[in-house]
């Protein structure tokens, strides 16, 4: 497909290194000469320096043939602006990131002037995210599929677990929760397990299954403890604070923010009159422990610098707390949080470059692709594909167990309108199924590739 991208920022960056990695034809417009240099650099992406509201500059970036247009400027007047003149231009498809909430209800107003395809808010996208991280334990990194019906955690199995030395067939059969162990990664290589491979101390391993089965096999292996959330303490007053605190009270979990900003305290207790705002530095530690840290029941870390994001994170653990989510911009951070156990973290840009990226796949099953959504686990070792099954498919109503798969892949889950369910020897999959797939081979775009 052949994108264009406005804004070579955070979001627009990953935004292009994804795309480009998919094999589409990627513009990048931006107005910064060192952005550019970078992504040119970096990236295989034509690389067009102006404003890309600018009718010429789009126009140069070949607006008139693109299949769609994608706004991720820091800026939302000019996200709006590129989106309207591109649409009177000829892309038929365009995305905003839309970051203030009073532009929200006027782009959908004026969604079919724009050619709006679709519009994210990444604060509020990013506040969502915690809402669902902040149930499972530290130790896990969670992804989700089939429309948040699925997740999939990857897990360190450490001394005295009750999964060591078991095979990965025995573990599915003894806990009553339908989890499959769907990657294994030991001694630095990749493993997409059978039933007989067995699972060793040490091992980094990725389960799948519904939310309510893995976080009560998570709580049966001792990973998780389970616990209700009375109060969670958020360090940082910014936008994802305020959709965060707003889901929270609505959940009936008290809030206590912490920010060191008087005019943000006066502006969220106006907001939020329920809410325990508390003027102070939120990276002293005696004063996090003044403020009963111990005793919360969750702890979110979203101030803008991310090395004190990581540091308050690691104190709020050693202190005990059980949910520990610090915000995270850049991602050559996140092997420090998984050298001291924290591997769940929230990146903003990540997030949104993968709800922008998730729906340029849904566009390309125009063309023939079907992947819906796609993940990637262990430093990229490992996609985690969820594929809609057209009529094309070659094995439609065949037992999986007389297939022969390609080394590396094994289909995990199958969702239709009767549920969802983990994949057996017996499942059969049908037209309209949502099929996962876990592929150690790159760049699995089609169904039927999993076959040898």
């Amino acid at each position: 497909m052949n994108i264009i991208i406005v804004g070579g920022g955070k979001v627009g960056f990953a935004l292009a290194a994804q795309l480009d990695k998919e094999g589409h034809d990627v513009s990048l417009i931006d107005n910064n000469a060192s952005v550019l240099e970078k992504a040119s650099n970096q990236l295989d992406v034509v690389c067009i320096n102006g404003s890309g509201a600018a009718p010429d500059i789009l126009r140069a970036a070949g607006v008139e043939d693109t299949d769609i247009l994608i706004a991720a400027t820091s800026n939302d007047e000019v996200n709006i602006m590129s989106c309207l003149v591109a649409k009177k231009l000829g892309s038929s498809n365009t995305i905003a990131r839309i970051r203030n909430p009073e532009y929200v209800p006027a782009a959908r107003l004026l969604r079919d002037e724009l050619g709006l395809s679709m519009s994210i808010n990444p604060e509020r996208a990013a506040a969502r995210e915690i809402v669902r991280s902040i149930r499972f334990s530290n130790r896990v990194k969670v992804s989700t599929f089939l429309k948040g019906r699925v997740e999939l955690a990857e897990i360190i199995v450490r001394e005295n677990n009750p999964l060591v030395n078991q095979t990965v067939q025995k573990i599915s059969s003894q806990y009553k929760q339908d989890i499959l162990v769907c990657a294994i990664v030991r001694d630095e290589q990749v493993l997409i397990p059978s039933g007989i491979d067995i699972v060793k101390e040490g091992d980094r391993i990725s389960i799948i299954g519904t939310t309510q089965d893995v976080e009560k096999f998570l709580i049966a292996t001792g990973v998780s403890q389970y616990r209700e959330f009375n109060e969670i303490m958020i360090i940082g007053g910014g936008r994802i604070t305020y959709y965060l605190t707003h889901m929270m009270l609505g959940m009936g979990i008290q809030v206590k923010i912490i920010e060191q900003n008087a005019k943000k305290c006066q502006d969220l207790a106006s907001l939020f009159p329920t809410a325990n705002i508390i003027h102070g530095d939120g990276t002293d530690q005696d004063f996090l422990r003044s403020e009963n840290l111990s005793e919360m029941d969750a702890f979110i870390a979203l101030t803008d610098n991310d090395e004190e994001n990581v540091i308050v994170s690691m104190f709020a653990s050693s202190e005990g707390v059980e949910h520990v989510l610090p915000k995270i911009n850049r991602v050559s951070l996140g092997f420090l949080m998984e050298k001291v156990g924290l591997v769940n973290y929230i990146t903003p840009k990540n997030i949104t470059a993968d709800r922008i990226v998730q729906y340029v796949r849904a566009m390309q099953n125009a063309v023939g692709s079907n992947v819906e959504s796609m993940v990637t686990m262990f430093e990229d070792r490992v996609e985690v594909l969820e594929f809609h099954i057209r009529s094309n498919c070659k094995f439609i109503g065949i037992p999986l167990k007389d297939l022969v798969f390609r080394k590396g892949i094994i289909i995990g889950y199958i969702s239709n309108k009767d549920g969802s369910v983990i994949a057996t020897g017996d499942s059969r999959i049908q037209v309209d199924d949502t099929v996962v797939v876990i592929s150690a081979v790159r760049k699995l775009r089609d169904i039927n590739d999993v076959l040898a």
